[in-house]
């Protein structure tokens, strides 16, 4: 099974997805977690070598400098590699996790100006996950949330990282992934605390996955 996890910028992805990992090895359930920046690690995707040499901080701010249409191919691309391997491990049996897949990105491509079209037909070939969890956030609490840790990219491409950028373009991201959600049936969750979210999260994966049972002891949220 595959299941993405995905939303907003702030939404809590990298967070939930830790958690939700450490509670179904605590289940028993072999699982693993796929991530668009594994192309830098050579060892999983020799094929990116070539991004050799390259962090994850670089990677983000050149991308905020491409233009159109590169910038959505490029990105488009990371997606690409994600699916790509996540079937593989699908195929071998376990639970594959995707901290993010092409929702967030597409519907920020769009916000920016990105072709529909193009931005329609990659998506619709990178293949289908089996369920994708959506992580709802307001663009005021995901400020809240990162302080003064925006990119330019969440920014709409706004080198000086202004909020009010940074708020404007999460408004039309948001509205897009919640046009997505409802058309393409996401599950969404919601809740005030970490502790809120996750419990949603692992009770909609427990009805996808008999073999995850909660259990009492497991409700504090030990991280793995």
């Amino acid at each position: 099974m595959i299941v993405a996890i995905d939303g907003p910028d702030g939404a809590g992805k990298s967070t939930h997805v830790e958690l939700l990992r450490g509670w179904l090895e605590r289940c028993g359930v072999a699982c693993t977690v796929v991530s668009k920046w594994d192309v830098l690690d050579a060892d999983q995707h020799p094929e990116a070598r070539f991004l050799r040499g390259t962090d994850r901080q670089e990677l983000t701010a050149c991308v905020a400098e491409m233009p159109l249409p590169a910038r959505s191919l490029f990105i488009m691309w990371l997606y690409a590699e994600t699916a790509a391997r996540a079937a593989r491990l699908a195929g071998a049996g376990g639970v594959v996790l995707l901290d993010g897949f092409w929702m967030k990105h597409a519907a920020a491509e769009l916000a920016y100006g990105a072709d529909r079209a193009l931005v329609e037909t990659i998506v619709a070939g990178l293949g289908a996950v089996d369920v994708v969890l959506y992580l709802d956030v307001t663009p005021e609490e995901a400020l809240r949330r990162k302080g003064g840790a925006l990119t330019p990219y969440e920014c709409g491409l706004d080198a000086g990282r202004d909020t009010g950028k940074f708020l404007a373009r999460q408004a039309a991201i948001r509205d897009q992934l919640l046009e997505w959600a409802d058309r393409d049936g996401w599950l969404r969750v919601g809740g005030a605390t970490v502790e809120e979210v996750q419990a949603e999260i692992r009770r909609l994966v427990s009805e996808l996955l008999p073999a995850a049972s909660e259990r009492p002891e497991e409700l504090d949220l030990v991280r793995p």
